[in-house]
């Protein structure tokens, strides 16, 4: 049986990228591109239905401590990169600085430094394992807006997995 993971989860780190696709733009003139770059005065990012109390909910009910990772006092943290789509669909999920920040080291002293190394990237992958497990589960989100048109919006958010003792 797994436990939960105990996460901590900051609003201040999450960091959204916004971008609208413009399939007119090869047809615009260099004024009207570089008028294009320019920041649009009414965008509204993407967000969780419920927003990011409920999203932070969702996680912490969600996200499951491998089980393996408690056995050795493994914690980690992973950051998640999704794309919210024009419609407030979840894709191109992927993980990034998939790292081990403490463990205990009487347990990892007991095995060989292969053996060391190998559990360092079990216990990576299996992070960022659950945090893709957990993202596929989320609902549609709220789409982000450019005057008022749905666009792609680009999310990075760090799970920070502490162990449950």
């Amino acid at each position: 049986m797994k436990k939960k993971a105990i996460i901590t989860f900051v609003f201040a780190a999450i960091t959204m990228g916004v971008w609208a696709q413009n399939t007119d733009d090869r047809q615009e003139s260099d004024t009207k591109k570089v008028e294009s770059l320019s920041a649009p005065v009414d965008s509204v990012p993407a967000q969780y239905p419920g927003g990011t109390e409920a999203l932070i909910k969702f996680l912490s009910k969600n996200i499951q401590y491998p089980a393996k990772a408690e056995r050795y006092g493994v914690e980690g943290r992973v950051i998640m990169n999704i794309i919210v789509d024009a419609d407030g669909t979840i894709k191109d999920i992927s993980a990034t600085n998939c790292e081990i920040v403490r463990f205990n080291s009487t347990k990892f002293a007991q095995e060989t430094q292969a053996k060391q190394k190998e559990l360092k990237e079990l216990f990576a992958k299996q992070f960022a394992k659950e945090g893709f497990r957990v993202i596929r589960k989320m609902p549609k989100w709220i789409p982000g807006t450019i005057n008022g048109k749905n666009i792609r919006t680009k999310y990075r958010i760090p799970i920070t997995f502490r162990c449950p003792d």
